[in-house]
């Protein structure tokens, strides 16, 4: 098995982060380049040809949203043409553990068919997960089902099958949704089961924020937070990592069910 890392040129700093915590836990890693959501050309007729108009037309969207599909699919794509029966994929704003490639292993030793286990997710309620068929895992985690596959969403660290490679790939275009969305995932007949590991295996960073660009550039958080990075002021850089957490600590919430 292999991790690839998924980077964007223009974030030196996050992949410095990644391959200092990569090669100090001696993983096999590849980076992968992502695509870029500001440089997406939405007039090319390639580029609009591979996203579907429903997903454009959505009032939240984002070429980053795009991006962030294509950036993942490439990666699926490396594993193919490195006929890997399993692979790691990794975001570049996570914090990896010492026991990672541990845990990485003995999920992918558990998974069958097109299937995605999840070592990072996040949802806006609780997360329900079976107790059926919970499978044990180092560190006293677990791999389990969710409850409803809708619920659990995050592309930010997860193993993946060579079959549910395929079959993303193939079925994925035009891209019709986010590609964190694994309930859609899983209803287009694109895997066959996602599971969950608990408690998560991967932490993400609260220093660095999200790429996909949520707000305005001309909102007042977006100003304030390239204020903070402009002036590397460290107070409110460290208030706006403290938020990160609180709200990653409220959608990472996780209830045993029958």
């Amino acid at each position: 098995m292999r991790a690839y890392v998924i980077n964007l040129r223009r974030s030196p700093d996050r992949r410095m982060s990644m391959t200092a915590q990569l090669t100090t836990h001696e993983i096999d890693y590849e980076l992968v380049e992502a695509v870029d959501g500001r440089a997406l050309d939405l007039t090319d007729p390639e580029v609009i040809g591979s996203i579907a108009p429903s997903f454009l037309a959505a009032d939240w969207f984002l070429p980053t949203h795009a991006a962030c599909a294509m950036s993942h699919l490439s990666a699926y794509r490396k594993v193919l043409e490195a006929k890997l029966p399993w692979a790691l994929i990794l975001e570049d704003d996570v914090t990896i553990p010492a026991d990672l490639w541990a845990v990485a292993e003995a999920v992918a030793s558990q998974l069958a068919g097109a299937e995605v286990a999840l070592l990072n997710f996040d949802s806006d309620q609780v997360c329900k997960v079976s107790r059926q068929g919970a499978a044990d895992l180092p560190a006293g985690r677990k791999l389990v089902l969710p409850a409803d596959v809708h619920v659990p969403v995050s592309a930010a660290a997860y193993v993946i099958t060579r079959e549910a490679c395929e079959q993303i790939t193939t079925g994925a275009l035009p891209i019709r949704a986010k590609i964190d969305d694994w309930g859609h995932v899983h209803d287009e007949g694109m895997i066959d089961r996602l599971r969950c590991v608990v408690p998560l295996a991967v932490l993400k960073d609260p220093s660095f924020g999200s790429t996909i660009g949520y707000y305005r550039d001309d909102s007042i958080k977006a100003r304030t937070l390239k204020l903070a990075s402009r002036l590397n002021l460290r107070v409110l850089e460290r208030a706006v990592a403290h938020r990160r957490e609180r709200i990653w600590r409220k959608y990472t919430q996780v209830e045993y069910v029958d």
